[in-house]
């Protein structure tokens, strides 16, 4: 992760914002699902009285580049402390919309994605037997970015907005783990695409789950 010199004084204000942070209302509903969430309205509107009143802002930029749409999501301090992570998310196509709707979708749920994780806020309801929320965000930091590829969601609302536990294939020798990132965030859109088709396809959860897993691992390296 990309970071300040020090981050000694963001860190305890954060700390300190967190202790105090109410839980966030899940005002969404997945129409496919049915799970709810925390749309970006909720989390900001949550979120930014606690940070103001700790002396931290947050920032979020939009960029593209070769057909990826990216947000960048900065947390500072008022001491000039920081943390920047970058995700990003390949512009499609989606049937009845035009592409600058497609990108505002991607930028929409980049930035929740993006402003949760980096507040360490919980978004997403659990639900049984759904895969948790496809978010394997690209994580860059002030000039180096670290890939870390996302489902994109504008191939299926079934699937984008999941909540719920992982079932996880664990086994070092498994395919997943011999596979690329990018191999894997292939086999994650594949996959998004027939949930979208059937999202109660219990096979096609669990390779997702599994393909999601294994590109979690990868990026945390």
């Amino acid at each position: 992760m990309e970071k300040s010199e020090s981050i000694k004084l963001l860190a305890g204000a954060l700390a300190q914002a967190q202790a105090e942070m109410p839980a966030v209302q899940f005002n969404a509903t997945n129409p496919f699902l049915k799970n709810k969430y925390a749309d970006l309205g909720a989390i900001i509107s949550t979120s930014k009285p606690i940070l103001g009143k700790n002396g931290l802002s947050v920032s979020q930029l939009v960029s593209t580049d070769n057909g990826n749409v990216g947000v960048t999501t900065v947390l500072m301090h008022n001491s000039g402390e920081w943390l920047e992570s970058t995700a990003w998310l390949s512009l499609g196509e989606e049937k009845g919309k035009s592409q600058a709707q497609v990108a505002g979708s991607i930028i929409t749920y980049l930035r929740r994605y993006s402003l949760a994780s980096i507040l360490g806020m919980y978004a997403d309801e659990d639900g049984d037997g759904n895969p948790a929320p496809k978010s394997e965000a690209k994580q860059q930091t002030h000039g180096s970015p670290v890939k870390l590829e996302i489902k994109p969601p504008t191939l299926v609302e079934a699937a984008v907005e999941l909540g719920g536990q992982v079932t996880e294939t664990t086994d070092e020798s498994h395919e997943w783990a011999n596979m690329t990132k990018g191999e894997l965030a292939g086999r994650l859109n594949t996959y998004t695409k027939r949930l979208k088709e059937n999202p109660k396809d219990e096979d096609t959860l669990k390779k997702f789950n599994d393909a999601k897993f294994w590109l979690e691992k990868k990026n945390a390296k």
